[in-house]
């Protein structure tokens, strides 16, 4: 409505310049106005008139409008037709986009972690972040990741933006220019231990210097001696004693523990009383498994009949042979093969035809296993072993005493009142496993010689095993001969006719 009004008052004031300034009737065509040069600062009198003529309008002219190249007339003298619409306004083009820059990480637009929060992290290892101090550390690394980059929600193609120079590495990030003389691998584990510890050095050295077992326990005295220097790492340490800051934290713990005096004696002592009454409680149960399972296999009359009966069926088989040739004893490994014996049709073994034979003449010997009921427990016993850790035990024995001669006893130093005290009130317990030992040995030499073997060439858990497994077998039969029926059993001695499931 607004473009019309202004398109038929602009064609009043063309028709009122037509007026007064007719056009001149020549065969010549019009000037090109659109080429005239550009007017004066008064202006061309239409410009004049479209300006006046602008004070009084409502909303000023589009600026695309130009009265100056609208022809007032044509040849024939009919009014020139209104103008077309004024174009649209221009739109300004858009501003460069900035560079893109790194923001806090509070404000990026990335994607977030779907995660479950624990509610409380009290005993929790998310708990013990706060207490670390590496956390912060690690959460000014994360700044230098590029995560909008990764993980950034932006649609359309990917912005091209240029690797930013590496950022200053923070100080406590830089590897320390410091000496590490342990290995590697013992360096690390170290480290867990002293974490584990919960102990300074100082404590710890007051702990073997008072050798107080209230402190530590037989697995951290263990690791503690295991990841001890040895005599090459000592001489190393020896050189930095006095600018201990140039070594590891791992280092650093270890030559202040060399500090001590006699460091691995006091933990190999400590170790030793922590660990004295478990040791000879475990040896002194093996012992006594040997020594009791060695008179139950001399003592039982049962099994005495059971190898008799063996021994008579055996001569049996082989009647072909000369009377003088007759088998009187044979080796107890024999026990383990009665169930590989096969009967002529293979539906039975040497085994089931004993188990049979004694339970209709003989069926009070069945129970045989009853009087060998430590003959397992026995052959589970490794005999070399508790022979080694006693052994051992009597070293280091003779080790502590020999420190404590050594060893004034001041009242920092604490070492040769506490053990000497110590070995004086466990001698009794040691020298009865002594003892003990002494006992179960001889009476396996009577037991491996009572069954005609060599004490000297089996070992006790090779001799009870023989046993063992024979019992075992022995009320399996039993079992298996003692059922009502055994129709899918093919060494039951009962099954003369074929099973009535059978097609």
């Amino acid at each position: 409505m607004e473009r019309a009004q202004q398109a038929h008052q602009a064609q009043k004031v063309h028709q009122g310049i037509q007026t007064q300034h007719p056009a001149p009737q020549t065969s010549q065509p019009p000037p090109q106005r659109h080429a005239s040069p550009k007017p004066t600062q008064q202006g061309h009198p239409l410009q004049q008139i479209h300006q006046t003529h602008q004070g009084h309008q409502t909303e000023p002219p589009q600026s695309g409008y130009q009265p100056h190249q609208v022809h007032p007339s044509n040849q024939t003298g009919q009014p020139v037709p209104p103008p077309p619409p004024l174009p649209p306004p221009c739109v300004p083009p858009p501003l460069p986009c900035p560079t893109p820059q790194r923001s806090d990480s509070s404000h990026m637009n990335v994607k977030r972690l779907r995660w479950e929060q624990v509610e409380n992290s009290e005993g929790t290892i998310w708990g013990q972040l706060g207490e670390d101090s590496d956390y912060d550390k690690l959460s000014d690394m994360v700044k230098y990741l590029d995560l909008e980059l990764h993980f950034g929600t932006q649609k359309g193609a990917a912005i091209s933006v240029p690797e930013p120079a590496a950022p200053p590495q923070p100080e406590t990030f830089k590897k320390k220019d410091v000496v590490e003389i342990l290995s590697h691998k013992k360096a690390y584990n170290a480290s867990i231990l002293i974490a584990h510890l919960k102990l300074s050095p100082g404590e710890l050295r007051q702990v073997l210097m008072t050798m107080s077992t209230d402190r530590l326990d037989a697995t951290h005295l263990k690791q503690l001696l295991l990841y001890a220097p040895d005599e090459d790492e000592v001489k190393q340490y020896e050189q930095y004693s006095q600018e201990p800051h140039k070594l590891s934290e791992p280092d650093q713990f270890v030559l202040q523990m060399l500090s001590v005096p006699d460091y691995k004696t006091r933990l190999r002592s400590l170790h030793f009383k922590t660990t004295l009454q478990e040791k000879t409680e475990e040896m002194k149960g093996g012992y006594e498994c040997i020594y009791n399972a060695s008179q139950e296999l001399q003592n039982s009359k049962k099994l005495a009949k059971i190898l008799e009966f063996v021994l008579a069926m055996g001569n049996y088989l082989n009647n072909g042979q000369p009377k003088t040739n007759k088998t009187t004893g044979f080796k107890i490994n024999f026990l383990t093969e009665l169930s590989t014996t096969k009967t002529v049709d293979g539906k039975s073994t040497f085994l089931h035809i004993l188990v049979k034979s004694l339970s209709h003449h003989f069926p009070d010997v069945l129970g045989f296993a009853k009087d060998l009921t430590t003959v397992p427990l026995a052959a589970k016993v490794n005999q070399r072993t508790i022979t080694t850790d006693l052994n051992d035990l009597l070293t280091t024995i003779r080790d502590i005493r020999a420190a404590c001669q050594k060893m004034p006893a001041t009242p920092e130093d604490r070492f040769a009142a506490v053990m000497s005290g110590y070995l004086e009130n466990t001698h009794p317990v040691v020298q009865s496993l002594e003892s003990l030992q002494q006992r179960a040995m001889d009476e396996f030499s009577k037991a491996s010689s009572f069954f005609g073997e060599d004490s000297k060439a089996t070992t006790t858990e090779s001799f009870f095993g023989i046993f063992t497994e024979f019992i075992s077998k022995f009320e399996r039969a039993l079992t298996e001969i003692q059922a009502p029926e055994h129709p899918r059993s093919p060494r039951s001695p009962r099954l003369t006719s074929p099973s009535p499931l059978a097609w």
